[in-house]
């Protein structure tokens, strides 16, 4: 019984977990699809929900202009994703903190505030998103439709863009001459190995090629997807896998590291916010 107790027969007993472990699968797996949904419900149907209502036009009728109207409905939607938000965190680290009784050190607070803060940036996305189509389509059925499509074909990107790297990029043939095929010279060492083949060396080194351009090609269509974008931030600030033996990167470390993702999703709010800014001034209402 002693060394049942003692944790003798079944070894050590693990050790808690960090704040940042518990914070991992909801934050990665989850948040993506969540936050996307949540960002689009708020923003579907703000202009097209006014036109189906017959308001806008009393709304308009204000001594207001129109670029108020997208700016005031944007700012007051991020107002409430940054709001829900941070009650959402809180209140996650306190369950946290509850069943693991592991206090947040300073370190993991910050990881903590800056993936909030990507978190209300990739909102501000799809609510811009939300936003955009809004304008374009006058039915909130429609606007809601090819949102949801969208956030479909973002999250599956990196998928879409293997399928296509590998259709873009193909690996050496094996029946090609120089690589078993016939009229190729042989030669045998003294010792009786096996066969090498002059050719070998070089297809080994064209399929690495191949699968470089394929890597390469996939990173840069996956990073044209704002989820991707906010996966590989999140990853980053989490800081749970990282190269160097017993380092564990810094705050200011992980967050040079994300930064240029968090940049890229602030220019793709800049960029669908244009577009929906533009396509509400030319429209007549």
């Amino acid at each position: 019984m002693d060394d049942f107790r003692s944790g003798d027969i079944y070894g050590e007993i693990p050790d808690k977990p960090s704040l940042m472990q518990v914070f991992q699968p909801m934050v990665q797996l989850n948040m993506t699809v969540i936050a996307g949904i949540l960002a689009i419900l708020m923003g579907y149907s703000t202009i097209s929900g006014e036109r189906e209502n017959e308001t806008i036009e009393i709304l308009l009728s204000y001594p207001i202009y129109r670029d108020e109207v997208l700016n005031g409905k944007f700012i007051g939607g991020m107002f409430n994703i940054c709001l829900a938000l941070l009650i959402s965190f809180t209140a996650a680290t306190g369950l946290a903190v509850f069943l693991s009784g592991v206090i947040p050190t300073l370190a993991q607070f910050s990881r903590l505030s800056l993936i909030w803060l990507g978190t209300v940036i990739y909102m501000g996305f799809f609510l811009g998103l939300g936003m955009f189509f809004s304008t374009v389509f006058r039915s909130s059925r429609r606007s809601l439709g090819a949102n949801i499509f969208m956030l479909l074909l973002f999250l599956s990107t990196p998928f879409i863009a293997g399928l296509a790297a590998n259709q873009i990029y193909q690996m050496p043939d094996d029946s090609s001459p120089g690589v078993g095929g016939p009229g190729v010279a042989v030669t045998r060492g003294v010792s009786g190995r096996p066969p090498r083949y002059a050719e070998s060396t070089e297809r080994d080194e064209k399929t690495r090629q191949v699968r470089r351009n394929r890597e390469r090609f996939k990173d840069v269509v996956s990073r044209m997807s704002p989820a991707t974008s906010y996966s590989n931030y999140v990853s980053e600030m989490l800081a749970q896998s990282y190269d160097e033996e017993d380092v564990k990167p810094t705050v200011g470390r992980s967050l040079a590291s994300a930064g240029g993702y968090l940049v890229f999703l602030i220019s793709q709010i800049v960029l669908i916010f244009t577009f929906s800014y533009a396509a509400f001034m030319r429209q007549d209402l």
